[in-house]
């Protein structure tokens, strides 16, 4: 995001204070016109100018959310935005020096279905949500959310959520925020969820149009599950989080991601979990055509619609983004009181400085052997056998079909696959692909999975 769609305009050299206070007033509607188009590269909304109204110290709007951008698209909702842009005015006994504050609220009157209406009743406040917005005059923007509390009783599930609160600092490209979401409960006659605070964490840089680098978390302090009839089905989850961390580097974008359980207290015999997802060396100019796909396979499909035909919008979405050396990384831990096990596999292209890279690059593709020939793998598994046999796994690994490629002595289980150059190694022994697959290694791709070619 940048200064001329965040109502933050720089104030004329030597402008009088009405002037000044004017200057902004009138041309804040450019600002708000250009915000809503940005907006609107979103698909899944689009956000129309209803009303923009310009005075010497006070504006006003109204946008319109529709649920499409299609001419017979329904109005989901109505938002007021009241903009106060003199230079210096006073909040609540409080002198500010700012470009603009902005209130935004719902807009109620002749906007809202009858249903939607009764909805918004079961808030604690008038408001079910406000953004204040302050402008500074170096075009920082503090975005202050909340959203009430809300309570609702239907088909006798009570829901109750203590609401959120959460402060966005947008400065040009980058955004820093933190946040707090209040407790939720539901209660039905099985039993009692309740969900304790959480806490939200915003660090992100808009590094192009269609990527964000930084971080970006939220972990909530516990999850419980009571039974009103079986103590066996109560449950409690600690410290609850999804972290995720995004970088770019000579045009390769390299994200990460963590889920985890901290603590686990149910029958099952596990006490924690995490699981960590990476991707690595994602093309940057490919994004935007994996952001387009991705949209298109977003809309409603017909049910006529030949199976292929969405595999092969499937790949045409991932194809740009994927080049030498992308790849994907899996890791997953868990932990009881038996010890640990660790699963982790990673998949990805061969660089382009291999021997057996296709002098054609990737598109070039035509077989089964083709594929193959540029994808690497690497499997694992070691696993306390303490940990595992305390689990229903145990039986799974005494199988003779688990045996062929375990190995268990006694203290532990593991397992070691690798694919490369048309070789698979299990546990140290090599074999052919081609022998193994025979003929079949050079089939059409399109024979294979039914696509056009990469």
């Amino acid at each position: 995001m940048n200064k001329k769609f965040l109502f933050a305009l720089p104030l004329l050299a030597g402008a009088s204070w009405a002037g000044a206070a004017y200057y902004t007033g009138t041309q804040t509607q450019g600002a708000y016109d250009q915000m809503l188009a940005q907006f609107n590269r979103i698909d899944r909304f689009t956000l129309v100018n209803e009303i923009y109204s310009a005075g010497l110290l006070n504006s006003s709007a109204v946008t319109r959310v529709m649920d499409s951008a299609e001419p017979d698209a329904s109005v989901l909702f109505r938002l007021r935005h009241a903009i106060n842009h003199s230079p210096i005015a006073v909040d609540e006994g409080n002198v500010r020096m700012n470009v603009a504050t902005i209130e935004t609220t719902l807009l109620r009157e002749g906007s809202l279905p009858e249903s939607v209406s009764e909805l918004m009743m079961n808030f604690s406040q008038a408001e079910p949500f406000q953004i204040n917005t302050s402008v500074g005059f170096d075009g920082t923007t503090s975005n202050e959310i909340s959203v009430s509390s809300y309570e609702q009783q239907i088909d006798g599930v009570a829901v109750r959520f203590k609401g959120l609160d959460y402060t966005a600092i947008i400065d040009g490209d980058s955004i820093v925020g933190s946040g707090r979401i209040g407790e939720l409960v539901i209660h039905s006659d099985a039993g009692t969820v309740r969900l304790m605070p959480g806490d939200m964490t915003t660090d992100l840089r808009r590094s192009s149009e269609f990527a964000y680098t930084g971080s970006y978390g939220i972990e909530f302090d516990k999850l419980t599950f009571t039974s009103a009839d079986n103590m066996l089905l109560d449950m409690a989850l600690q410290s609850i989080g999804f972290q995720s961390d995004t970088q770019i580097a000579n045009e390769l974008l390299q994200s990460q991601a963590r889920f985890w359980i901290g603590n686990i207290d149910t029958l099952l015999p596990l006490n924690s979990v995490s699981v960590d997802t990476r991707v690595f060396n994602i093309p940057v100019s490919g994004l935007s055509q994996y952001v387009d796909a991705i949209r298109q396979l977003s809309r409603p499909v017909d049910q006529h619609s030949p199976d292929t035909a969405v595999i092969d919008a499937a790949v045409a979405a991932n194809s740009p983004i994927i080049g030498p050396g992308t790849g994907l990384n899996y890791t997953m831990k868990l932990s009881n009181d038996g010890g640990d096990a660790t699963l982790a596999y990673e998949m990805s292209v061969i660089d382009r400085s291999a021997a057996n890279y296709p002098a054609g690059g990737l598109a070039s593709l035509s077989t089964l052997r083709d594929l193959l020939n540029v994808v690497q793998l690497e499997a694992h598994l070691d696993a306390d056998a303490v940990a595992v046999d305390m689990t229903p796994l145990a039986m799974l690994m005494s199988t003779p079909e688990a045996l062929q490629v375990v190995i268990a002595d006694g203290a532990s289980y593991r397992v070691d696959l690798n694919l490369a150059d048309l070789i698979l190694t299990i546990n140290g022994n090599p074999l052919s692909l081609e022998e193994l697959i025979g003929d079949s290694i050079d089939t059409p791709l399109v024979d294979v999975i039914g696509l056009q070619r990469l």
